[in-house]
């Protein structure tokens, strides 16, 4: 078993290291990440996994390190980090105040954000930001897509807890699209069963890859960069589009 394996989700701690693989004095860091957001991290199992914990277990397993991960709702998880000096959080949008205000490291893999719409909605293969004019618009409360996008005042948000929450006033009506991440919605939408009332247009709005923030002290700096070199030899080795293969998203690679 991984070595970097140990699981901690709603604050409690889920150990799955067998005692033969966890070494005295390991050192061992503290992610936070948002739960219940497949395929990239959900509880299965009885284990948290997903495609940025299999890639980030196989960064800190080369790095000889213990992951302990937080499962968190997405606004919980920045407010535990942002109070956790020697902490760090992932799956962000990389914008210029993160990078000034923390070390982001990455990117673990990019996401493909789209549009999904009700079948038989007046769209073609995909939707461009200024064809957003006057549209209900929906989105996850705390999240940053793009920077373009979050700036942008020609569409009405609706704002909703969660990307089910949304799909779900999509299929009744309230509003015009959702923006998701390609893998996500695909998954989300199989899970509600959705996949007759709604279509995930094929051309995607914007690409970007997602990355993992460390605090800017001593300790932040110095995981960041030994993660950082990691991540780069996962990319160019091939490993993190075999990891993507995996989950079936290896079109959500490049």
């Amino acid at each position: 078993m991984n070595p970097a394996r140990r699981r901690m989700v709603g604050g409690f701690f889920i150990g799955l290291c067998a005692p033969a693989v966890l070494r005295a004095g390991q050192e061992r860091w503290r992610l936070y990440a948002m739960e219940d957001f497949p395929p990239y991290s959900y509880m299965s199992g009885g284990r948290f996994q997903g495609i940025d914990v299999d890639i980030l277990d196989r960064a800190a397993g080369a790095l000889g390190v213990g992951l302990d991960y937080v499962a968190l709702p997405w606004r919980r998880a920045i407010l535990a980090f942002d109070n956790s000096p020697e902490d760090g959080l992932f799956q962000l949008t990389p914008t210029a105040e993160r990078a000034r205000k923390w070390r982001m490291v990455g990117p673990i893999r990019d996401t493909v954000i789209v549009a999904v719409t009700r079948v038989g909605a007046p769209f073609a293969r995909g939707v461009r930001l200024e064809g957003l004019r006057g549209l209900r618009v929906g989105v996850v409360r705390g999240f940053t897509y793009f920077e373009a996008f979050d700036r942008a005042d020609h569409f009405v948000r609706e704002v909703s807890p969660d990307e089910r929450v949304s799909l779900r006033k999509l299929v009744l009506g309230r509003v015009d699209v959702v923006l998701m991440g390609r893998a996500n919605a695909r998954h989300v939408i199989g899970g509600l069963g959705m996949d007759q009332a709604l279509r995930v247009l094929p051309v995607p709005l914007f690409r970007e890859g997602r990355y993992l923030a460390f605090h800017r002290n001593p300790v932040g700096l110095d995981r960041g960069r030994r993660l950082q070199r990691e991540l780069e030899r996962l990319h160019a080795g091939g490993t993190v589009s075999a990891i993507l293969r995996r989950y079936g998203e290896d079109d959500d690679a490049g």
